[in-house]
């Protein structure tokens, strides 16, 4: 047998950490053509490993991608629910004050 070409294919598939019911599988197939006199079993270890590689780095990549985009959103839900209570907490200054003009809070020193 004279093997002239390997393919080589690999895959991920790992759960979303943040989603329920949510998959991801990132995937690369590489294909080489062998030099003359060139080892096929040590050519396909070689390209295996490079495929291996790069799918986990691109796993890696998503997973920060996520975990970045979950803290985003996480803060935003955050940053919505503190000026919600802002804007009580003013109406309420507000009605306290009107009620009795009296009442001042000292300043804060700077």
């Amino acid at each position: 047998m004279n093997i002239t070409e390997i393919v080589v294919s690999a895959g991920r598939t790992f759960n979303n950490p943040h989603e329920q019911f949510s998959n991801l599988r990132p995937e690369v197939s590489l294909k080489a053509v062998l030099s003359e006199g060139e080892d096929p079993l040590e050519a396909t270890k070689r390209l295996q490993s490079i495929a291996e590689g790069l799918v986990e780095d691109h796993k890696q990549g998503l997973l920060k991608s996520l975990d970045q985009l979950n803290e985003l959103t996480t803060r935003q839900a955050e940053m919505r629910g503190l000026q919600k209570e802002l804007e009580r907490t003013q109406a309420r200054l507000d009605f306290i004050r009107g009620e009795h003009p009296e009442l001042q809070l000292a300043e804060a020193n700077p």
